[in-house]
């Protein structure tokens, strides 16, 4: 039974002014006298992760003003406080998702990010749980969670893992199709996976993992999460959740006293020594949701559509032909890669960035839909050119490659910014013009 004490909020200053450092606003608790005592008998554990004078600002408001933090391996530290205070921000900007005006933000010797710009990436994935759930619905249960294990290059029983937490009988269901307190599950497990499964400690960071969350799943949570800071990887949570907060070493934003909980019986999660591959999740979408037909192929369709109930082809001169053959690959290029747009969804593509990584694509589907589009527009004109069926796949797949950078720089700036950046896709026009030109 875990007892809830009264948390003082009034002790709480919500002036962004006001200089925030773990040191003038903790109380360590019980769990964190069981660190002290292993560093006294000699078990020094290490800084997993280290912010240093860190300022953030939203627009005009100064969030987080000469922010500094430590995260031991080991330790498990909750961020408190009313909702708008800046606990996201905190979590957001360890994981190198939010620019630093001022500051750094280190895991070891290593940068996640400076105010300089640097950004870093960990030995190990972070573990990351946001507000959005950051999953795309397309995918299935199982294979998500596979998938963020083969991240660390690990497989597992995640069916067992699965079953653990009452989402067993829905492994090969898509992600859309299950209600908000499962995804929720899915989300927090593809939180702690990476860190949980790693050789070596790394950190996990949460944010609001218990939203949503029925009574059962906290306590199955708050287990999990005294089990992996037994392993000696760090935990950073924003919650409110008494029970998460009985679980803390050290509260930051309000000091109160944090009552000991009893000891978890432990999760056993049986994992596998050999490597594994990474998955092409791109590929796998792709073909279960015929992406690149939908938004590639249909598109070259149309404008060859256009071309034949516009015009008579066999009026066009030889640059005007080229024109025409090429112009369907460069409109599906333009299309985009179909998981590009997947990673709008709930914010999947912030936990890929986290990450410093993308989810594997899908682009050589976009090269054969493209190479089939230009074969069937050169039949218009006449006999199949070979070479031109290969720069039309070459031109189709480059394209959408430029898109989907496009994307992810644009994904985290505000909608006008973002708006005005995508809308100088049409300028890749200027090279297709240039290519037909140099082919004719």
């Amino acid at each position: 039974m875990i007892s809830q004490c009264p948390i003082d909020w009034a002790q709480y200053s919500t002036n962004p002014e006001q200089k925030k450092n773990d040191s003038d606003c903790v109380h360590v608790g019980p769990r964190g006298r069981r660190l002290e005592a292993n560093a006294v008998a000699g078990h020094i554990m290490p800084d997993l992760l280290t912010a240093s004078g860190v300022v953030i600002k939203r627009g005009r408001n100064t969030v987080l003003n000469g922010f500094d933090f430590n995260l031991k391996g080991g330790e498990v530290v909750v961020l408190a406080g009313e909702n708008g205070c800046g606990k996201s921000t905190v979590i957001e900007a360890c994981a190198g998702l939010i620019d630093l005006e001022e500051g750094s933000i280190k895991t070891g010797k290593q940068i996640i990010r400076d105010s300089e710009g640097r950004h870093g990436r960990p030995d190990s994935p972070f573990g990351l749980c946001l507000q959005s759930d950051c999953v795309m619905g397309d995918e299935l249960v199982k294979e998500r969670i596979d998938d963020v294990a083969a991240l660390c290059g690990k497989s597992f029983d995640s069916q067992s893992l699965l079953n653990q937490w009452d989402l067993g009988h829905r492994s090969q269901d898509r992600i859309a199709s299950l209600s908000k307190g499962q995804r929720r599950k899915v989300a927090v497990l593809c939180g702690v996976l990476p860190s949980a499964i790693a050789d070596d400690p790394t950190v996990i960071l949460l944010d609001e993992p218990d939203a949503g969350l029925d009574e059962a799943s906290v306590s199955r949570l708050s287990g999990l999460v005294r089990d992996i800071a037994d392993g000696g990887h760090g935990i950073l949570i924003a919650s409110h959740n008494s029970e998460i907060i009985a679980c803390a070493d050290r509260v930051i934003t309000f000091d109160d006293s944090i009552v000991e909980t009893a000891p978890s019986d432990g999760v056993k999660w049986k994992i596998n020594s050999e490597p594994v591959k990474k998955s092409n999740i791109g590929n796998r979408l792709d073909r279960r949701t015929l992406g690149s037909l939908s938004q590639n192929i249909i598109p070259g369709m149309l404008v060859i559509g256009a071309l034949l109930a516009l015009s008579d082809p066999t009026q066009f001169d030889s640059k005007m032909q080229i024109g025409a053959i090429l112009a369907p690959a460069l409109a599906a290029g333009l299309c985009g890669e179909p998981i590009s747009a997947r990673l709008t969804e709930s914010r999947s593509g912030d936990w890929w960035r986290s990450m410093k990584t993308i989810p594997p694509n899908a682009l050589l589907h976009v090269l054969v839909g493209c190479a089939l589009l230009t074969t069937l527009a050169c039949t218009l004109f006449g006999e199949p050119d070979y070479t031109l069926i290969a720069v039309g796949g070459g031109l189709g797949m480059i394209t959408a490659s430029v898109i989907l950078v496009i994307h992810q720089a644009t994904l985290r700036l505000q909608r006008p910014n973002a708006l005005m950046i995508r809308l100088l896709t049409p300028a890749l026009i200027l090279p297709w013009a240039i290519l037909v030109d140099r082919l004719a």
